[in-house]
């Protein structure tokens, strides 16, 4: 209706005979009231009849004539016609910066493909100091592959918008809430001037309802007159309402709406979007404050995770700066910048927001990045038309990583507007919407298909045993973010962790005290249930002395001397099996060990501190000591005594003069001296026989020179007999002279031992 309007204008005034100047007043002004479908045919007059005067001296008009022309036609959407017209003013040679590069994105917007790469070529040759053109011309290539190339995604057609236009669908209830302005709630409508069509408003949407139809006395009926498809859970404002969007559980809601306040520039109103936002207590909705809202600048289009995270889109200072406004043609002052619009990050926790922050260069551009959409798996979808693309808006995605959005191809984006896009992504069904179709905003429903991946993490030692109820961490590398997950009696991780298509991850255990850790790299490429091993050594080992004959035989009772890393030293005697075992670690760890043993020559070894790339939970460390030849070997068997005697026979006297040496050779040790009886006699005179046997022996030593103190004598009488002939059993006279008997051994002077463990799994 009103371009009908205009034309009769026209002929109006061409029947009055206005002149020309009139008539590019009359569409001037239309244009500058942003009315740019009613001035389009005044300009297309105009600049006809200014192409066709050109080679007469009478001409009228001027080359701006084309501009404002294509203009028009590029903001009213008539693409086609606004392709012509630029093509004259580069024809004309007339084309500007901005014409070439509305040139390349009309090319785009008609689907004129194949003359992409040449117009680029010409752009840049006219203006080879364009930053703007030089970029499109290193994308080229990109541009080209993402035209030709194809994704997985199937699209059709959800809603058919009837006599407006559709957009910005999000599933509510049954149904999906969408932003609508086709529809005339109420008896007055609220009518936009610039399109000639109502404002928009939320909508509600029941595909399966909307087939049912009420009879006219039906109360039904009524509110489908008066309110069609009105959602009227939010009371709605006088301004243009939507897109709405909701958290993920319901309960907070966001609606792109106007500011109350306008600006006037030139006679025309300018209105900023706000954010209206909104929770859902005691069963309503309450409206809460965004204290980002301006009407020096805009801000909408909001989505929320479930972080409590907002994404919006605004052009509020700090945003990439699209273009400055100059007070001169020369361009030598600065009276305006003008920011594109940008998206932003901000939270809502515990009812306090955080400053917004733009998500910077790897999401925005100098051009505009709206519509923003946080999926559950945390992946960023957005429309812009600053990346390469397809034409008009384009749909990106971006996990938020350091890496470029990635563009979401054919067929979800198109030669037009691609945007308000949402997806479910455990069942790859959503919404997106596009003017693809004779240039009319409708909804469109897509499948994607579902990438389902998993993986679990096996720990075992290197051993091959399972570590249960161990930590292991799995790192998205592109979030950046780690998740601890147990394992179980399997060392499995006990969930399994969902994996992202194309993703890298790391997967570790960092170790404990006893286990080092392991590291494991993996990238999601197709679909599949994964594990990924991981392997453990110890950490910490048990260090195991084993003091050793030269036949590989366990000697017992070796005085081992160990040298502490701290300058200290402990002392202690083998066991039976000639070994003895500790955690070697800390300030407390040895060094090394000096090993004493009756007839066999002293030892000495340094032990090991790591024992790196093995299996090993114990480090035995084989202490071989030789022993002694020829005259300094002491034969204890030779101290004899004579039955029911202690008194020490000559040869008895040779073997105790070689201890003398030995003693005086070794100050430090601390010896016992024991004597044993055979059976015959009493229990009572055989400890007392014993103790004075072995007294008399301790008496001789010291009566040589040795101190009281480092030697000691002990009888254990007929208790440790060294074969069966216990009492009343009969045994010949040899086998009684076996258990008289005189016996040596080293003790610990300072009584020290070390903590015997083990480490277990």
């Amino acid at each position: 209706m009103k371009i009908s309007t205009t034309i009769l204008a026209i002929i109006a005034l061409s029947s009055f005979g206005w002149s020309q100047s009139y008539k590019a007043d009359f569409a001037r002004d239309l244009s500058m009231q942003l009315k740019y479908a009613d001035a389009l045919p005044v300009w297309e007059e105009l600049s006809n009849a200014f192409i066709g005067k050109k080679k007469n001296k009478k001409t009228v008009g001027d080359y701006s004539y084309l501009r404002m022309t294509a203009e028009a036609a590029m903001y009213s959407e008539q693409y086609s016609k606004a392709l012509y017209w630029n093509q004259v003013l580069v024809n004309k040679k007339q084309a500007n910066e901005q014409d070439w590069l509305n040139l390349i994105e009309l090319v785009s917007l008609n689907k004129k493909y194949t003359r992409l790469s040449n117009v680029i070529d010409s752009a840049a040759k006219a203006f080879p100091q364009s930053m703007a053109i030089m970029k499109i011309k290193a994308n080229v290539s990109l541009l080209n592959s993402r035209i030709s190339s194809s994704s997985d995604y199937t699209v059709s057609l959800y809603k058919k918008a009837e006599d407006g236009e559709d957009f910005a669908a999000f599933p509510y209830k049954k149904g999906i809430l969408f932003a609508s302005n086709q529809y005339g709630h109420g008896f007055a409508n609220r009518e936009y001037d610039r399109t000639n069509q109502n404002f928009t408003d939320i909508s509600f949407y029941d595909p399966t309802a909307s087939k049912e139809k009420a009879k006219f006395y039906q109360k039904l009926f009524w509110i489908d007159f008066l309110f069609k498809n009105q959602w009227r859970e939010i009371k709605r404002t006088d301004s243009h309402e939507g897109p709405i969007s909701f958290n993920p559980d319901y309960t907070m809601s966001f609606i792109t709406t106007n500011e109350q306040e306008v600006d006037l520039d030139n006679r025309i109103k300018f209105s900023k979007l706000k954010l209206r936002v909104f929770t859902f207590d005691n069963e309503q909705w309450n409206e809460i404050n965004f204290p980002f809202n301006s009407k020096m600048f805009s801000n909408g289009h909001a989505t929320m995770d479930s972080l409590g995270n907002i994404y919006f889109a605004s052009n509020r200072p700090g945003s990439a700066i699209k273009n400055f406004i100059y007070a001169d043609s020369a361009k030598t002052k600065i009276i305006d910048t003008v920011f594109s619009t940008d998206i932003y990050k901000t939270s809502y926790v515990d009812g306090e927001w955080s400053t917004p922050v733009n998500l910077g260069e790897l999401i925005n551009t100098n051009k505009d990045e709206v519509f923003p959409f946080i999926s559950s798996k945390g992946i960023l979808y957005f429309s812009s038309n600053g990346w390469p693309g397809m034409g008009g808006l384009d749909i990106f995605s971006s996990d938020m990583s350091n890496t470029e959005p990635e563009h979401i191809g054919n067929p979800l984006n198109s030669n037009a507007d691609d945007f308000a896009y949402y997806v479910n992504e455990f069942t790859g069904k959503g919404y997106i919407s596009s003017n693809r179709e004779a240039w009319v905003d409708q909804i469109y429903s897509f499948t994607k298909p579902v990438f389902k991946a998993e993986l679990v993490a096996v720990l075992k030692s290197c051993k091959g045993t399972p570590l249960k109820n161990k930590t292991v961490q799995i790192v998205d590398l592109t979030k950046n973010i780690a998740s601890a997950i147990k394992t179980n009696a399997q060392g499995r991780t006990e969930d399994p962790y969902i994996l992202e298509k194309n993703r890298k991850y790391i997967i570790y255990y960092p170790g404990d005290d006893i286990n080092k850790g392991d590291t494991a790299r993996f990238t999601a490429t197709v679909d599949g249930e994964f594990e990924v091993n991981l392997t453990t050594y110890f950490k910490k080992n048990v260090t195991k002395l084993i003091a050793k004959d030269e036949s590989g035989r366990p000697l017992e009772n070796v005085m081992m001397n160990l040298y502490k890393h701290d300058g200290s030293t402990i002392n202690f005697l083998t066991t039976s099996n000639g070994s003895y075992s500790w955690k070697n670690e800390g300030t407390a760890r040895i060094d090394s060990v000096k090993m004493n043993l009756i007839n066999y020559d002293d030892a000495r070894s340094m032990i090991p501190i790591k024992f790196e790339g093995n299996c090993l939970d114990t480090v035995a460390i084989p202490l071989i000591m030789k022993m002694k030849q020829g005259e300094d070997f002491i034969r204890l068997e030779m101290v004899l005594y004579n039955f029911d005697k202690f008194s020490l026979r000559p040869e008895g006297e040779v073997e105790l003069n070689k201890i003398v040496k030995y003693m005086k050779e070794h100050p430090e040790l601390k010896v016992e001296l024991s004597s044993h009886t055979d059976s015959r006699g009493t229990t009572k005179y055989n400890e007392k026989l014993s103790n004075s046997r072995s007294t008399s022996c301790v008496n001789y030593i010291i009566s040589k020179g040795i101190p009281s103190k480092m030697i000691t004598a002990k009888g254990y009488g007929e208790t440790k007999l060294l074969n069966k002939c216990k009492e009343g059993v009969w045994c010949s006279i040899e086998e009684h002279q076996a258990n008289r008997r005189t016996e040596l051994k080293l003790i610990s002077p300072t009584n020290q031992s070390l903590d015997s463990n083990k480490l277990s799994n």
